[in-house]
């Protein structure tokens, strides 16, 4: 064997090494100064109780009132308006369905 030969080889695992060495020191937390989720959290709360909110109430409360005016003209179509109360319960049972799920699941 010569010297050429052994050369890709070293670089190779000075190459897997210096892989190693960097995954395992981005996995330490404090050396990779990790931060904890709760910022990310905090909008996500926020996001939620803008869509489940007073906002979403105010919405439906109109979807409804739309629609007892569409059966109040006699224009009203079925499909429509058991979109809207699907979308409705849909939206303000979120939270149960999910946990539901997450129940399922064994989580």
């Amino acid at each position: 064997m010569t010297i050429s030969t052994m050369k890709p080889r070293l670089r190779g695992k000075a190459f897997l090494s210096l892989a190693v060495l960097a995954t395992s020191i981005a996995l330490v937390p404090e050396l990779a100064y990790a931060q904890s989720a709760a910022p990310v959290e905090g909008i996500l709360e926020w996001f939620t109780g803008v869509l489940q909110g007073s906002v979403a109430r105010s919405l439906a409360i109109i979807a409804v009132c739309f629609l007892g005016f569409l059966f109040l003209t006699g224009r009203m179509a079925w499909q429509g308006a058991i979109s809207i109360v699907i979308g409705i319960a849909i939206i303000f049972g979120a939270a149960e369905l999910v946990d539901a799920m997450k129940a399922a699941g064994g989580v």
